[in-house]
């Protein structure tokens, strides 16, 4: 009887030790996300010079980034209606691509066709922001709903890092002011 009892005991305290280790918040491991990575945007390989783009308009630069449009880019994306595509270049490399949208509707047009292309994306909680994380590629897309706008951005990481370390992690223009 006493062997049983303490059997019941020690198997009670095994169960209760599972569920408190599980239960237990842990660290989320940041594991790639991103289905399909892409390998640049629209014919643009991420890294490409400017130089071989003879097409594109600066439209403005700061420093050792400078973005461009192409005047002739088709304005959709799936059944969304893009408003700008803003193609991003450090050091004259390619890094960077931001579509902007305006109007709820063509925001959620152009996140159903991320779905579609990239697979399901991290949520951030209580914000309308979405994110898509690839080994090269990071991508967030997101609405404001003051704004009536959305954008999505997609980041090539390899030259995102470089500017990173460049800038001795300061990742925007006037940081320091805050």
């Amino acid at each position: 009887m006493l062997v049983a009892r303490d059997r019941i005991w020690a198997i009670t305290i095994l169960v209760i030790l599972v569920m408190v280790v599980s239960g237990c918040p842990q660290k989320p491991q940041l594991v790639p996300t991103l289905l399909n990575e892409p390998d640049g945007f629209r014919g643009i390989k991420w890294g490409t010079k400017i130089a071989r783009l003879p097409e594109m308009e600066l439209v403005r630069s700061e420093g050792a980034e400078k973005y461009y449009v192409r005047p002739e880019d088709k304005l959709k994306v799936g059944k969304a209606t893009i408003e700008r595509i803003t193609y991003g270049f450090y050091r004259d490399e390619f890094f960077k691509v931001t579509i902007n949208v305006k109007g709820l509707m063509n925001y959620l047009d152009l996140k159903q066709t991320f779905y579609s292309v990239y697979g399901e994306a991290e949520e951030l909680p209580g914000k309308d922001i979405y994110t898509w994380r690839g080994k090269q590629v990071f991508i967030t897309i997101e609405f404001r709903g003051m704004l009536n706008e959305g954008e999505a951005v997609y980041w090539y990481k390899p030259i995102t890092e470089k500017m990173s370390k460049e800038n001795g992690g300061k990742s925007a223009t006037g940081a320091g002011d805050l």
